[in-house]
C-alpha cells in the first residue's frame, strides 16, 4: 500500500523533525550505555562509599542525641533507625549495579546493520507513527505493530525488525491504495516544540556523553577524577568511624 500524505502546513518539516527526534533519544541511550559501560565500576564504587559515609553520618547524629539527652547509645535501635534510613540509597544503587551489568552483555552491530535498521524504522514510522498516521490511531493492529517496530528498533533487533516491516505491508494492503489527509493542528507550533526538544536532547546528558566518550584524554581524565574522589571518601569514611567509635564508648 501506497500511503500518499495530503497534509496542511509544513508538514515535511514537522515529519523529518519528529524523526529526528526519535533518532537522537536512541542515540541518547545507547551513549548513556556506552558512558555506564566505560565508568560504571568507578561510579558505582563510589556512590557504595558515598552511602557508607551517609551511613555513618546517621549513626553520629542518633549517636549525638543520645549523648545530649545523659543516655548510653543503644546499639541495637541505632542500627534498625539507620537501615530504615539507607534503605532508598541501598535500592539506587542495586539498579545502578544491574544497569552496569546489563551494559557489558551489549553486543557490537556492524554499522551496515545499524543503517537497514535505522532505515526499516523510518520506513515504517512514516506509515504508522501515530502522531504521522490517522489509521494507527484508529485500528489496534496497526498500533500493535508500532508498538512492536518501537520496542525493536530500541533494541537493534534487525532480524525482528525486518519481520515487522513485513507484517505492518500485509496490514496496510488490507486498506488498498489510498491517500490519507493528515491534519497537524497548530502545526508550526509544534515544529518549534521539536525544534526545542532536540536541541535540548544534543545538549544535555546523557547524549553529551558524545563527546567525551570519543575523546581519549578526557575519558582518561574523567576516570582519574572518579579515583580521586574514591580516595577523598576512603579519607572521610575513616575519620567518621573513628568519630562514632568515641561517641559509642
Amino acid at each position: 500500500m501506497d500511503i500518499v500524505h495530503i497534509a496542511v502546513g509544513d508538514y515535511p518539516r514537522y515529519e523529518s523533525l519528529l524523526l529526528q527526534r526519535e533518532q537522537l533519544k536512541k542515540e541518547a541511550q545507547l551513549y548513556r550505555r556506552a558512558y555506564t559501560r566505560e565508568f560504571g565500576e568507578l561510579i558505582n564504587l563510589l556512590f557504595e562509599k558515598k552511602i557508607c559515609c551517609i551511613e555513618l553520618k546517621k549513626s553520629i547524629a542518633f549517636c549525638q542525641i543520645a549523648k545530649n539527652h545523659g543516655e548510653i547509645p543503644n546499639v541495637s535501635e541505632m542500627h534498625k533507625y539507620v537501615e530504615k534510613q539507607m534503605t532508598a540509597y541501598k535500592e539506587q544503587l542495586e539498579e545502578m549495579l544491574k544497569e552496569y551489568n546489563d551494559s557489558k552483555l551489549d553486543v557490537y552491530i556492524n554499522p551496515e546493520d545499524i543503517k537497514e535498521i535505522k532505515s526499516l524504522y523510518r520506513k515504517i514510522a512514516r506509515h504508522l507513527h501515530p502522531d504521522i498516521s490517522p489509521l494507527t490511531q484508529q485500528h489496534p493492529e496497526l498500533m500493535e505493530l508500532w508498538m512492536r517496530a518501537s520496542s525493536e528498533y530500541k533494541c537493534n533487533d534487525l532480524k525482528m525488525l525486518q519481520e515487522t516491516d513485513f507484517l505492518v505491508q500485509q496490514v496496510l494492503n488490507q486498506y488498498g491504495n489510498q491517500s490519507i489527509e493528515i491534519v497537524i493542528p497548530d502545526i508550526q507550533s509544534k515544529i518549534l516544540e521539536l525544534e526545542k526538544e532536540i536541541h535540548t536532547i544534543v545538549s544535555t546528558e546523557p547524549y553529551s556523553y558524545k563527546t567525551l566518550l570519543e575523546d581519549e584524554k578526557t575519558t582518561k581524565a574523567k576516570k582519574q577524577e572518579l579515583e580521586n574522589e574514591l580516595i577523598q571518601y576512603k579519607i572521610y569514611e575513616e575519620q567518621l568511624h573513628k568519630h562514632l567509635e568515641i561517641l559509642m564508648q
